[in-house]
């Protein structure tokens, strides 16, 4: 059996967090070439480095920082893979129709999804 790993947002990604305020110390990194650098106990203040957070400590900064709530959800629908679903918290509660941002289906594994997802919200909401 393979040991389950940690999936990070791409560099891409890692760049809009920064650029959108993301500060938590992460202990892994890219450097500005977009190479990846295990336990370099980065710190996005630092000149030489940005962090490379996992897909759940981004969706969990989007949430508690900016009340943007996703839900990956496999896609029974289609039987072709995920898909994500992004709602505004004040919204969510009241109404899930209102709160309703966007809704993406895709043949997108689970991580894919959350990095769409992710992107998504760095690019149309922040």
């Amino acid at each position: 059996m393979e040991a389950i790993k940690e999936d990070y947002v791409s560099f891409e990604v890692a760049k809009l967090l920064k650029e959108k305020g993301f500060n938590e110390d992460c202990r892994d990194s890219y450097d500005w070439g977009g190479n990846f650098h295990l336990n370099t106990s980065s710190n996005n203040g630092s000149i030489k480095k940005i962090a490379a957070p996992t897909l759940q400590m981004a969706m969990k900064w989007l949430r508690e920082v900016h009340e943007i709530y996703m839900m990956i959800d496999k896609d029974f629908a289609t039987e072709k893979g995920w898909h994500y679903v992004i709602a505004r918290k004040q919204d969510w509660a009241d109404n899930i129709d209102k709160g309703l941002i966007q809704q993406e289906s895709n043949s997108y594994t689970y991580e894919e999804a959350c990095e769409a997802a992710i992107k998504y919200c760095l690019e149309n909401l922040i």
